[in-house]
């Protein structure tokens, strides 16, 4: 289905020109043919003119390349963060999973938080743990990520994945399907006012064995691997969601929602499995939340229920959290749920429905 550009609207085109185009302004890139008759015209006729290489969107990322650790910004909270998540099925079970590692270099942490979730009975583990710089190896060059209970290596076409906790284990094959989604189309964005670059493969087919608890369970299904780096937001009392959507018709989308005290910005990146993007404003999600949930642990509260709204899209997707309420991490960089959810409603006027996971944040 085409769409015009209509950014004040909420949405960008569905082409990668005329995304390109909404991005950055309206300036016309000249063809081969027309530099070849303005060559002929100042009589240049013998001289053949370079032929221009077509690129798509202008980008600020190299999916295959930036997989590899990033060199790190002057800001003390920068961040450089790669993680997967997803839902996978065993011996009649749905188990979700988060395998995510973080360097905040000039704040001299490392952590590496491992999930599981057993979605058909609610069983929920985590783990989490600072990792010294000594111990804590994540190549410049390539996908080489090692440290105490991790090790994951390998490039975009294939990666292993293997992660040990006291109470389980993960050794996982992943192979990224299809084209990468890069945030806001180029993959740079801010986030609160910081700047912050994201790209991720949210079609992972990923394979291998999960031990939890002396139990073996072979696994397979689908995840998403998201790679993030920039500064952390450190305006008055911020908080934020994210979430991520495979829909039936082979859109992905991620949604990001972050609120301080002065605003609430809530939008869209939308990958279409031609490659072409979508950037679309949702309302707010703070409208939508329900069903709040209090952590005992913490005392944080956060939301189980949501009702996201994509207007320029026609989405309507209510969205819950499954397996337990209760997947909270507190270590590492602070509170956060990372939890399995699913979604029903409509999209582009059809029903549909599936699986998705959502990250929380922050004081709600």
């Amino acid at each position: 289905m085409k769409r015009t550009t209509r950014i004040t609207l909420g949405i960008a085109s569905a082409t990668a020109a005329t995304a390109a185009t909404a991005l950055l302004g309206a300036t016309a890139m000249p063809t081969a043919q027309a530099a070849d008759g303005e060559n002929r015209a100042v009589g240049s006729e013998n001289r053949t003119a370079p032929t221009p290489v077509a690129t798509g969107i202008p980008s600020v990322v190299d999916p295959a390349a930036d997989l590899a650790a990033q060199t790190p910004g002057p800001d003390e909270t920068w961040t450089d963060s790669i993680y997967i998540n997803g839902e996978v099925k065993a011996d009649g079970h749905d188990f979700g999973l988060l395998v995510h590692t973080m360097n905040v270099p000039h704040s001299d942490q490392r952590t590496l938080s491992v999930s599981v979730t057993d979605v058909t009975t609610g069983w929920y583990k985590s783990y989490e743990s600072k990792v010294a710089k000594d111990d804590y190896i994540w190549s410049k060059s390539g996908l080489n990520i090692k440290m105490p209970g991790l090790s994951w290596t390998g490039d975009a076409e294939k990666m292993s994945l293997k992660t040990t906790t006291p109470w389980g284990s993960l050794d996982i094959r992943l192979k990224p399907k299809g084209p990468a989604m890069k945030y806001a189309g180029t993959g740079e964005f801010p986030l609160l006012g910081e700047p912050q670059v994201e790209f991720a493969y949210p079609s992972v087919q990923t394979t291998g064995t999960l031990n939890i608890e002396g139990k073996s369970h072979k696994v397979s299904g689908e995840t998403w691997l998201d790679r993030q780096w920039g500064n952390i937001p450190r305006s008055s009392s911020p908080h934020w969601t994210w979430m991520n959507f495979n829909l039936p018709n082979g859109d992905k989308i991620a949604i990001w929602d972050s609120i301080n005290s002065k605003a609430e910005e809530s939008w869209a990146t939308v990958l279409h499995p031609d490659g072409s993007y979508d950037l679309a404003a949702v309302k707010p999600l703070a409208e939508g939340a329900d069903r709040i949930w209090k952590s005992p642990d913490t005392g944080k509260a956060y939301p189980t229920r949501w009702r996201i709204e994509i207007p320029a899209l026609k989405a309507h997707l209510n969205v819950r959290m499954t397996g337990t309420n209760a997947q909270e991490l507190t270590g590492g960089l602070g509170a956060r749920v990372e939890g399995t959810a699913a979604f029903a409603g409509t999209y582009e006027g059809k029903k549909v429905s599936g699986k998705n996971f959502v990250e929380m944040t922050g004081a709600w």
